[in-house]
Order: C-alpha cells, then structure tokens, then sequence
C-alpha cells in the first residue's frame, strides 16, 4: 500500500465480523454433510454386520463341528473295537497261551494284511515283546495320527496286546481348525457391538478432522478476504478524511482485486483532479497578481522615460561633465525602461492566457509537424525573434508507428513545444559546449499516449523539480519563471500531465501525458492521468 497504511482506523472490527460469518458459513456447509455421512456410516457398519453374523450361519458352523467331531469319535471307537475283537481271538490266545510263537506271528502278519489301518500290532509279557507283525514302513507324522491301544489277552496269560492304528490326520486337522474358527467367529460375534462403536468413533474422529481442517482453509482464506475488505473500508475512512495519497495493494486475480483497481485509479483521478483544481485555482491568482503588476509597472515607465529625455534635452551643455553623467542616465534608464516593458508584456501575456480548446487530433502527427517547423535552427521565429535553437544544438525526432488519438489544441501545445525545447536549448548551449543534443521521443499503451523533450545539458538538482512549474521561479538571470508555468496550465487543461526529470542523455527530461481519446477507447471512458 502507498501511503498510510489503510489497516488504521477500525478497519479490523468489521473485517473480524466478516471472517466469523464466513467460518460459521463454512462451519455449516461442513457439518451437516459430516452428520449424514455419520448417520450412513452406523447404518452400513450395522447392516454389514448383520450380514456376516447371522444366528443360522452360528448353528449351522456348530452342528459342522460336532460333525467332524462325531467322526473323530467314530474312527478312534472302531480302532478300539478293532483292537478288543483281536485281543479277543481265540487262536491268538491259544497260541499266547502254548507260546507258539510261530503260530503267534503268523497270525498277527495275517492281521496286518487284513487291516490296512495297523502300523504293527504286537504281544507283551512281563515287559518283554514276544511276537510282533507291521506293515512295514513307519508312522509319517506329517500326514497321519498314531493311535495306541493296549489289549489284555485274558485267561490265565498276563500277556498284552499292543495296537498301534494310523488315522488319517487331515481329518482331525480340520475338526481343530473348525474349532479354531468357532471360537474366533464366537469372540468376533460377542466384541461386535463394540466393533461397531470403534469404528463410528474412527469414523467420526476422522471427519472431525476433516472439519478441523477445513475450517483451518476456510480461517485463512476468511483472513484474506476479510483483510483485503477492511483496508479497503479503512482506506475508504481515510480518503474521505482528505488523505488522497492512499492506496491499497492490488493482489490476486478476483473481484476483490479489480475492486481495489478500481479504488485505487478514483482515488488517483480524485487525486489529480484535486490537484488540477487545486493547480489552476494558484495560476489563476498568479494571473490577476501578474495583471496588477503588469498595470501598475506600466502606468509610471512612459513619465519616467520621458521626464528623462526631457530633462537630457533642455541641458544648455554648459558643464561636459555633467553632460556625460545625463548620457549615461538616459541610456541607463532607456535599457530599464525597455526590460520593464518586456516584463509587463511578459506578465500581460501570463494575465490574458486563453484557455485551451482541444479538439481530436494524433499526438505523433502533430509532433511530426512541430519537429518539420521547429528543426530549422537557422530559421527565425514567426514573430522575429532569435531562432529557437541555439549554433550546433540538434534536434532529434523519430516518430513511432502506429497512431495516438488525443484531444488537443494546436497552437496552445505548439506554443508549450517551444517554449520547452527553447528552455532545453538554452541550457545546453549555456553550459560551456560547442554543440548539443535535443531529442523528442513519443510512444503510447492501453489508456496514454505520451511524449518527452530531453537534452544533454546540466538538468534540473532535484531539489528545484517539484517547484519548475510554478510562477516566477527560474533559475535564468533574465527569466520571468512564467514559461514552464504556462507549459503546466496548458497540459493541466488537456487532462495530462507534465514531470521533470532526469535525461539519459545526462540532461533535463520533460516527461508529458495525456489520456487516449474516447473514440479511441471504444466504450470506455477517458482516464484521468495519475501524477
């Protein structure tokens, strides 16, 4: 922001107020989507765990297991029965019993190839294995059970069989993992209710999240609409206070943005148009004070200069001393009377500026011309003065292409031309060097069309360019201070404006713009230049 800082003044109140709306609207948008995906979430958690824990699949996975259960049963009961119908064979125990051990092995190989399920079979006494059949391979633990089943042979013997049967050991695999299963599924099913409160809980805490950080966006975003309209509203206290240096600062690419565009070139058209005002109200003074002196100068030079010539003519020449002293008098006051009179004409000239009649015309057509009448710098002037430009000073001028469509008047800004490119003579030919460089330079963009005098002569101190333009200041011995006062009226009522500066060619640089005309600018309105 150039100026005061538009943020003074209060601006922050109403630019807090906005930010609370805009964060209780963004509050809102926010949370009743978040309550209805809350309200869908419990539903859908509820309704899927109704699918997957029904009562039926629970019954249906426990009669499962006690199937496979009942079949482990049944395989280890007809091993055991097994077992007991051998022990229980009358030939096995007659030969236990007359210690036939050949009959004895004979019939428990017979055993053996009978019942595919034995993995040996066998008979103990006293702790001492007397006869003993396999199949002959050993258990695999990875794909089969041992069974043991001991036998007592009964009668008189203490002998005892020894059977040991192979059962398939997927099938009791899989009645474990039945098992397994039934209990994981029965702990799922009674932490079901407290699943479904964990997960609304996660759910919900990660949209409150979401919340959390949507309103941290939506705080920001608030703050820098809130902050941008609150200088803009405190710049606006401010210039209504008189303060039209003001400015707010254009950034971002919205409506807020060209808002503050479009404060900002009012403030600068109010601003020129102040100063404009302000501008021509002081040249108007210096114009009726120039009118006074100039009435008040020129009523006593005539008497004076008379009343001198008088008195130099009626001298009887009696006394060549004092004669002498009466020749000097006269051509003193003679020369003064003279410098008077230019003076007046000077202040007359000033008094009786006529206001300027701008009609449509081309900035570069005109200046094209000008550079034709004015670059001859052994031609004199129209009203015979010296020429304009100074032995060797050359005057440069390209002009650009294109057009530059302006309202102006000819002979007013012709006559603003010379007396600037004089001025620019002038200096360069009075700084001590042989020759010098004048150069006009023109271009245009959107809403100016603008053209410039410099020259390479010793410029303007920076102190003395804010005050060139008004009256009676100059830096020439014989100056008025009225030209660059008039070259001001004259832009000022062309809606332009004029700024001293540096050349960089090393001298003085006279920079003036004016604004495009309307047919130029279609349906847009004229700018007002901003100094």
């Amino acid at each position: 922001m150039a100026g005061a800082d538009p943020s003074v003044g209060g601006g922050g109140v109403k630019s807090s107020r906005i930010a609370r709306r805009i964060n209780l609207a963004l509050l809102l948008t926010a949370l009743i989507p978040v309550l209805v995906s809350l309200l869908l979430a419990q539903s859908m958690v509820r309704q899927s765990s109704a699918r997957f824990f029904l009562p039926e699949i629970g019954e249906r996975l426990d009669a499962s297991l006690e199937l496979y259960k009942e079949l482990a049963k049944e395989v280890k009961s007809r091993m055991r029965h097994q077992a007991t119908a051998l022990a229980e064979n009358s030939e096995l125990r007659l030969a236990v019993r007359e210690a036939d051990h050949a009959q004895l092995e004979t019939i428990l190989e017979d055993q053996i190839r009978r019942n595919p399920s034995l993995v040996s079979v066998g008979v103990e006494k006293d702790g001492e294995v007397i006869a003993e059949a396999d199949r002959g391979r050993p258990l695999e633990p990875a794909r089969e059970n041992r069974l043991l089943v001991p036998r007592p042979l009964g009668g008189d013997s203490e002998a005892t069989l020894v059977v040991v049967f192979a059962a398939e050991k997927a099938r009791f695999e899989q009645r474990d993992e039945m098992s397994r299963f039934l209990d994981q599924y029965a702990t799922v099913e009674s932490r079901r209710e407290h699943d479904e409160e964990s997960y609304l809980l996660a759910f919900g805490l990660l949209l409150g999240i979401t919340i959390l950080a949507a309103m941290g966006v939506g705080t920001r975003l608030a703050r820098g609409v809130s902050s941008r309209i609150g200088e803009l509203a405190s710049a606006t206290r401010l210039v209504g206070a008189g303060d039209m240096s003001i400015r707010v600062e254009e950034r971002g690419q919205d409506e807020i943005t060209d808002l503050a565009v479009a404060f900002n070139r009012m403030v600068g058209e109010v601003e020129d148009a102040r100063a404009r005002l302000e501008y021509m109200e002081r040249i108007a003074a210096w114009q009726e004070m120039a009118r006074r002196l100039a009435h008040e100068i020129k009523n006593p030079l005539t008497p004076i200069q008379l009343a001198v010539q008088e008195i130099h003519q009626r001298y009887p020449d009696a006394d060549e001393s004092y004669r002498k002293l009466l020749d000097v008098t006269l051509e003193i006051v003679e020369a003064e009377v003279g410098t008077l009179r230019r003076l007046v004409g000077d202040f007359s000239d000033f008094a009786r500026l006529s206001e300027s009649r701008p009609e449509a015309d081309d900035l570069f057509e005109f200046l094209a011309d000008q550079y034709g009448q004015l670059g001859l710098s052994s031609r004199e002037m129209e009203d015979g003065e010296a020429p304009l430009l100074s032995a060797g000073v050359g005057l440069e001028y390209e002009r650009p292409s294109g057009a530059a469509p302006v309202l102006l008047d000819r002979q007013m800004l012709r006559r603003c031309l010379i007396n600037i490119i004089g001025n620019a003579s002038q200096a360069v030919s009075g700084d001590g060097k042989a020759g010098g460089t004048i150069r006009i330079t023109a271009g245009s963009d959107r809403d100016y069309v603008y053209f410039a005098v410099e020259d390479d002569g010793p410029g303007i101190p920076q102190d003395h360019r804010a005050r060139v333009f008004d009256p009676y200041v100059t830096s020439k011995a014989e100056g008025t201070g009225l030209g660059l006062a008039i070259v001001k009226k004259v832009i000022v009522e062309h809606s332009g404006t004029i700024e001293a500066g540096e050349s960089a060619l090393g001298g003085a640089r006279f920079a003036v713009r004016f604004p495009k005309a309307r047919e130029a600018l279609g349906a847009e309105e004229v700018p007002i230049a901003v100094r």
